[in-house]
């Protein structure tokens, strides 16, 4: 009889030990599965926080591979913010210096507030006699023209975002007139008196590229108003007179080849002259 309940106490002790190895397994399970139900919600925070970091414009967050996280190039100009700590100059040649060859020029500059890079997409546009411009991201390199003819050379560059949209508050802007061998007796442009850089578009675009295109350009020694205005056409026809210094969106271009036309002009409508630069053309092409 004693055996007998010493058997069943053991069976009973047996059993509740079972019991409490199973529930210490569930509860451990639990704490799993509580985790895993977690983990999404904090992708999502991380993911959130991500995005309203790559929404901030300016410098401050330049290392973001844009600088906007806002997609849609209407959306880009409201959204950019300029930079007015921006301090840009170009170092060499310096202005009125004679170069000796134009097989191979180095241009230097100096940029600060500003990063540029092909991974960030931001660059500087360098513009060699009203030609259109060559895009340079290497900070720590010169921009490098070939083979300049000799004569009375002109070069104007700035910053720009990564949609090519330049940079118009602060010190982004500079000019420098350098000579090849010699000096060019009919040269008469003057940096001095009032004159635009057409910038943008130019090349070759794509039929959806087209459908919205920026028309950008710089303005210097003189504020846009009743005296002064930019105007633009299309193949000819004139599309439109700004009396501000704001970028344009060229809308639904059709496939073939077009030129766009920029001109700084007086009040009665005049170009202003300033050896040719105030009245540009450039030819570009949208793709089928």
């Amino acid at each position: 009889m004693m055996a007998d309940r010493f058997r069943l106490a053991v069976l009973c002790v047996g059993c509740l030990g079972l019991l409490g190895l199973a529930s210490c397994k569930k509860q451990g399970g639990s704490k799993d599965e509580k985790a895993e139900s977690q983990s999404p919600d904090k992708e999502k925070q991380k993911k959130k926080q991500q995005e309203d970091d790559s929404s901030k414009s300016g410098a401050s967050n330049d290392e973001s591979p844009h600088s906007s996280g806002i997609p849609g190039t209407m959306n880009q100009l409201n959204h950019d913010e300029d930079i007015p700590e921006v301090d840009f100059e170009i170092t060499a040649p310096s202005n009125g210096t004679t170069l000796s060859s134009g097989e191979k020029v180095e241009v230097e500059f100096k940029l600060d507030g500003y990063r540029i890079g092909k991974t960030i997409g931001q660059h500087v546009h360098f513009i060699l006699d009203n030609k259109p411009y060559s895009a340079h991201y290497d900070a720590d390199n010169p921009e490098v023209f070939e083979n300049l003819e000799p004569g009375t050379h002109t070069l104007r560059a700035f910053p720009s975002r990564h949609y090519h949209l330049s940079l118009k508050q602060g010190k982004a802007f500079d000019t420098v007139v350098f000579h090849v061998e010699e000096k060019s007796e009919d040269f008469n442009f003057d940096p001095e008196k009032p004159y635009i850089t057409y910038s943008r578009p130019k090349g070759t675009y794509s039929k959806e590229a087209a459908e919205s295109m920026l028309l950008d350009f710089y303005v210097s020694n003189v504020e846009l108003g009743s005296d002064a205005k930019v105007v633009y056409s299309i193949d000819g026809d004139k599309k439109g007179t700004l009396t501000e210094w704001k970028p344009v969106l060229l809308e639904d271009l059709s496939p073939g080849e077009h030129e766009i036309n920029l001109k700084l002009v007086d009040s009665d409508g005049n170009v202003i002259e300033n050896g040719g630069y105030n009245d540009t053309t450039r030819t570009i092409q949208i793709k089928e």
